[in-house]
C-alpha cells in the first residue's frame, strides 16, 4: 500500500486522541476543514480513516460482515459482553437479527405506547412548580422506567429502582479510554477505573441473570425478555443464558442513553428557540386533547424537531468499524486491518448537507428527505441500531406528554455543549429546567 492511496491527515499519534477525547466537535471542523471530507489520523491503536462524505459512508455501511467488524472489539466486549448482537457476524449476526428484531417494529413496538406515555406521567408527578430538574436524570429515569417494564417485564416499583440504579451506576463507570486503550484496563488491588468498571458490571449482571431465572419460571408474557426466553431459532435451538444477558445488557445501555439523552437535546433545542416550539406546541394542540399514540408520532414537525435535535448532537457520534479486506473510497484505499469510521457528527454538520449546520432548524426535515447516507443518528446497514425506531417512538411520545402538561424555562441561558459519556455523548452538566407549571 503506498501513501498516496492513503487519505490526507495528521500522523501525531499522541496529541490526535487527547484532542479528539477533550472536544471531538472542534477536533473534526478543524480536520475536515484542513484535510476534507474523508481523513487519515495515527492513534496509539494505529491508524483510522474518518469520512463524512455520505457516499464514502454507503460503502462502508453496505459492506458484507465478512469484510468488516466492529471495533474496538474488546471495548464493546467489556461493556456489553462477549454474546451481543454487536460482536457477531456473517450468518449469526443475521440469525441474531432475525430473532431479536419483530419486538422493535410494528404493531408489537406500538404495543408499548401506552407504557412510553405513563412512565412520562409518572415522573411528573414527581415534580413541583417552582423547582429545577435536570432533564438529562429525568429523562433517563422514564427510558429506565420503559425499559424495565417493555424489555424485562419489570412491573414493581421496586425492581425498576434497583434497576434503574444499577444501570445508571454501571453506565457512570464507563470511562472511554477504557474502551480504546487496552493497557489501562489494571485492576490495581480494586481500585482502578476498570476495576470500579468491573464490579458494577458484576452486579448488573447478576440482577439480569435473577430477571431471566425469573422469566423462565412464569409463563411467557408480552415483554422482549420473555421473547427471548421463549424463542426458537430455525434449528429448533434456544437461546442460552449468557446469550440473553449478553443481550439484555445491549438493549438496557443502547435503549436507555438513545431515548434519554435524545430528549434531553430536544428540551434544550426547543426552550433556546421559541419560534420552535410555538410552532411545534400548535400543531400537537390541533390533535385535540386525547390523540392516539399514532397520531401523535405522525406529527410533521414533531418528527422534524426529534430528528433535529438528533443531528445537531447525535448521541453516538460516529460508527468505528475494522476492516477485514481493502475497501475503496472513492481516490483512496483502505487496507486490512485499518480502522474506519463514518463520523455522525461530521455528515451531520457538513455545510453542503445541512446549510448553517449549527443552528436548530427542524424545517430541513420537511423541506427535503435526507438519504440513510446523510442521516445517521443511529448508523447505517446491517448493523443500524436495532432500537433506532423504538427509541424515535419513545422521544415523540414522551415529548408530547411533557409539552401538553408542562411549562418550562430553561434554568441555565448558557449554552450546553456535549460531553463523552463512555459510548455516547450528552449534555454537560445536564439540562436544567424550571417547572413553571405542571398538570
Amino acid at each position: 500500500m503506498t501513501p498516496d492511496t492513503l487519505p490526507p491527515g495528521s500522523r501525531n499519534k499522541l496529541l490526535n486522541p487527547v484532542r479528539y477525547l477533550l472536544d471531538p466537535y472542534r477536533f473534526y471542523e478543524k480536520a475536515f476543514a484542513q484535510y476534507g471530507d474523508t481523513f487519515l489520523f495515527v492513534s496509539p491503536n494505529g491508524p483510522v480513516v474518518l469520512t463524512r462524505d455520505p457516499e464514502h459512508a454507503k460503502v462502508i455501511f453496505t459492506l458484507d460482515t465478512s469484510q468488516i467488524g466492529i471495533y474496538p472489539e474488546e471495548g464493546v466486549d467489556i461493556v456489553m459482553g462477549k454474546q451481543s448482537i454487536l460482536l457477531q457476524t456473517d450468518d449469526r449476526h443475521r440469525r441474531e437479527r432475525r430473532l431479536l428484531s419483530p419486538p422493535f417494529h410494528g404493531a408489537r413496538m406500538r404495543a408499548y405506547g401506552a407504557v412510553m406515555q405513563q412512565a412520562a406521567r409518572d415522573e411528573m408527578k414527581t415534580w413541583r412548580k417552582g423547582e429545577v430538574v435536570d432533564f438529562q436524570k429525568a429523562m433517563q429515569r422514564i427510558s429506565m422506567a420503559v425499559i424495565t417494564q417493555a424489555i424485562f417485564g419489570m412491573t414493581s416499583a421496586a425492581e425498576r429502582d434497583q434497576a434503574h440504579h444499577l444501570g445508571a451506576a454501571y453506565m457512570e463507570s464507563i470511562n472511554p479510554l477504557l474502551l480504546f486503550f487496552p493497557s489501562l484496563r489494571r485492576d490495581f488491588f480494586g481500585l482502578s477505573p476498570y476495576a470500579k468498571m468491573m464490579q458494577a458490571r458484576r452486579t448488573l449482571e447478576e440482577v439480569l441473570a435473577q430477571a431471566i431465572r425469573n422469566s423462565r419460571a412464569r409463563p411467557p408474557g408480552e415483554d422482549i425478555l420473555s421473547m427471548m426466553v421463549n424463542a426458537h431459532y430455525e434449528d429448533g435451538s434456544m437461546m442460552s443464558d449468557e446469550q440473553i444477558r449478553d443481550e439484555l445488557m445491549t438493549l438496557l445501555l443502547a435503549g436507555h442513553e438513545t431515548s434519554a439523552l435524545g430528549l434531553s437535546w430536544l428540551f434544550y433545542h426547543l426552550y433556546h428557540n421559541p419560534e420552535t416550539l410555538v410552532q411545534l406546541r400548535q400543531e400537537l394542540s390541533a390533535l385535540g386533547s386525547h390523540p392516539e399514540p399514532e397520531a401523535i408520532v405522525q406529527s410533521r414537525y414533531l418528527d422534524a424537531s426529534a430528528s433535529e435535535a438528533l443531528r445537531v448532537y447525535p448521541v453516538v457520534a460516529e460508527t468505528f468499524r475494522k476492516m477485514r479486506a481493502p475497501v475503496a473510497l472513492g481516490p483512496y484505499t483502505v487496507p486490512a486491518g485499518y480502522t474506519v469510521s463514518v463520523s455522525a457528527i461530521g455528515i451531520h454538520h457538513n455545510p453542503a448537507i445541512y446549510p448553517d449546520p449549527d443552528t436548530f432548524r427542524p424545517e430541513r426535515f420537511l423541506e427535503r428527505k435526507f438519504s440513510p447516507f446523510e442521516y445517521v443518528p443511529f448508523g447505517g446497514g446491517t448493523r443500524r441500531c436495532l432500537g433506532a425506531a423504538f427509541a424515535m417512538y419513545e422521544i415523540k411520545l414522551v415529548a408530547y406528554e411533557i409539552l401538553r402538561h408542562c411549562e418550562l424555562a430553561p434554568a441555565n441561558e448558557k449554552p450546553i455543549r456535549p460531553i463523552m459519556r463512555g459510548p455516547t455523548f450528552g449534555p454537560k452538566g445536564g439540562v436544567p429546567m424550571r417547572i413553571l407549571r405542571v398538570s
